[in-house]
């Protein structure tokens, strides 16, 4: 039951929570710098774009909407709440300062409050672009409604994106605390969640991938929001359609205010299920079952291969009969610390969509995905699998390390670094690779090869691992959300560990199913391109500048004159036995440096 003067509580929370994060960000300069570059600099080019295009845009003629823009902003409005459900079920379920809010005000207070916190974050964000686009309406379009249409649009799409992401991240949430299995699931969960939720977007972002397009999401009102920003200007909208958003933007707004409410009060005011209690207890029931005197056919755990680490790790299984004791120990632990804290593994997908999303934009516009799918799988992925457990062990062991340094030798811990990626990666880059090469132009052979060279990079980059991690190691923890103790590995690591088996993963990709091309690389890269920038320096056709830049041509023309055999099997043959070099080179040092790592 909310108390008296509830909305005048929520907007005091809700402003504290905004400026609460201001500070936080602001403390932070590198932070603060690379947030305010993502938002300033789009603005600074559209408005460049907007001055240089100003005469032909004063020029437009009333035209009716058209129906791509209701679709593209409904596919927005739909992955904006995606990202707002996220955040709320893994990063902030629950209230900073819990008890003191929670027995200060009511749960609708709070609720309200935060809220109304991520609504004026994502304004802040969207402010300068708002702006913008604003005065190049009321500049360029001699629109004075723009001044009010535009500000609300954006509010409304804000403000329901807020409150139906809020809806969806605290229901899942809420399962995860009084679901046992939805608990013990939740990474696997979330991350078959989030793939369908990315794969989806992309469906609709790139029409070329399964004839998919905006257009067929502008049936949702939601994308209607649009016909109140073109409010007074040549792009005509659809009166209906602006009511009818407004309609269903209350109908959001109060309906999912009520069920946040709801999901809150549930949530906050209930005491979550315990994994490790019901792991434990699992444990001793099972142990004191197999103790009983008389028991026929009942065996010790030592004796029927099982123990709370292994069950804990289920489905998963490390074999007993590969790996010893201490490796299986090591593995089964880094299996089930992985599981528990995935908020650091969002770290390697920063990397993953930073430089993968121009080449999938490029190969959808292109029309060659099929094409560029299995080289990706078979390169990326097990860049992916070694990343994924050992990039920072050092630090993920924390205050045991210690404890961990006198326990367990250099040889077995490293080892038992290496078992999980290859357990968990290796089947999925071989199915992966094999199925994207199904799927792909090439010829049988060149399938064959994109699957062993998946298998291969896989082996390569799960062995170097600890040794970049060991070598670089995080100890500092970072806070994402309300979790304080986030240990992410350095992106340095990341950046060493991609350049030692993406940059030679795609040249072994390219020497597989497009050598010529490859060819074409090395003589631009080692010929071509500097005799250019010479001659482009020289003053004149003589001179030591001159006969360098001819030194460089004619070096150019003999690597494109180099057979395409010849090619794959010199520098092919090459970066393979050097990758089985690297990898048998980093193993020993990542064994030496535990054996001789002393704690700061």
């Amino acid at each position: 039951m909310a108390e008296p003067g509830w909305v005048r509580h929520a907007l005091r929370v809700g402003r504290f929570e905004f400026r609460r994060s201001v500070r936080e960000l602001w403390r932070d300069k590198a932070r603060f710098a690379l947030t305010a570059l993502g938002v300033v600099l789009p603005s600074v080019v559209v408005a460049g774009v907007l001055v240089l295009l100003g005469d032909a845009i004063r020029g437009v003629e009333p035209m009716p909407m058209p129906d791509g823009i209701r679709g593209t902003v409904a596919l927005f409005w739909l992955f904006a709440v995606f990202l707002v459900a996220q955040r709320v079920a893994s990063a902030r379920p629950r209230p900073d300062a819990e008890a003191l809010l929670l027995t200060t005000v009511s749960a609708r207070s709070v609720a309200a409050g935060l809220a109304l916190a991520e609504t004026l974050r994502i304004l802040a964000y969207f402010g300068l672009p708002t702006l913008v686009v604003t005065g190049a309406s009321v500049a360029l379009l001699g629109s004075p409604a723009s001044v009010v249409a535009v500000p609300a649009a954006v509010v409304l799409f804000a403000a329901t994106v807020v409150v139906a992401g809020s809806a969806v991240g605290y229901a899942a949430a809420w399962l995860v605390a009084t679901s046992l299995f939805v608990a013990r699931h939740k990474t696997a969960l979330g991350s078959v969640a989030s793939l369908a939720a990315m794969g989806g977007y992309f469906l609709f972002l790139y029409p070329g991938l399964v004839g998919l397009s905006g257009a067929s999401l502008a049936w949702l009102p939601v994308g209607w929001v649009a016909d109140l920003a073109v409010v007074g200007t040549p792009l005509v909208g659809s009166t209906t359609r602006l009511a009818g958003v407004l309609l269903v933007s209350a109908v959001v707004l109060l309906g999912g205010g009520a069920l946040v409410d709801r999901e809150t009060t549930a949530l906050w005011f209930t005491d979550p299920v315990s994994v490790d209690a019901d792991e434990s207890g699992a444990a001793d029931e099972r142990s004191s079952v197999d103790a009983t005197p008389g028991a026929a056919g009942e065996q010790s755990p030592a004796a029927s291969g099982r123990d709370a680490l292994a069950d804990a790790v289920e489905p998963l299984a490390v074999p007993r009969s590969l790996v010893s004791e201490p490796v299986r120990r090591v593995a089964e632990w880094v299996l089930l610390r992985t599981r528990r804290d995935p908020n650091r593994l969002t770290f390697l997908l920063i990397p993953a969509m930073a430089f993968g999303s121009p080449v999938v934009s490029t190969a959808v516009q292109s029309g060659s995905t099929g094409a560029l799918l299995a080289p990706l799988c078979a390169v990326v992925l097990p860049w992916f699998a070694g990343s994924l457990f050992a990039m920072n062990p050092l630090g993920d062991e924390g205050r045991v390390l210690p404890v961990t340094l006198t326990a367990v030798s250099g040889r077995a811990y490293v080892r038992g670094l290496l078992v999980p990626g290859l357990l968990v990666g290796l089947p999925v880059v071989v199915v992966a690779a094999a199925v994207a090469g199904l799927l792909s132009p090439y010829s049988p052979a060149e399938r064959v090869g994109l699957v062993a060279l998946g298998a291969y990079l896989t082996c390569v980059a799960v062995a170097v691992t600890p040794a970049v991690g060991m070598a670089l190691p995080r100890f500092s923890a970072i806070s994402v959300g309300q979790s304080r103790e986030v240990l992410p590995p350095r992106m340095s690591a990341v950046a060493v560990h991609a350049a030692l088996t993406v940059l030679p993963g795609g040249l072994l990709a390219g020497l597989v199913v497009a050598p010529a091309a490859i060819r074409m690389v090395f003589a631009g890269a080692f010929g071509f391109a500097p005799a250019l920038a010479l001659r482009l320096l020289a003053a004149s056709d003589e001179g030591t500048l001159a006969e360098t830049a001819a030194w460089f041509a004619d070096v150019g023309e003999a690597v494109g004159s180099v057979g395409i055999a010849e090619l794959q099997v010199v520098l092919g043959g090459g970066l393979l036995v050097g990758g089985v070099a690297a990898a048998g080179l980093l193993y020993r040092y990542a064994v030496g440096r535990f054996d001789r790592y002393v704690p700061p």
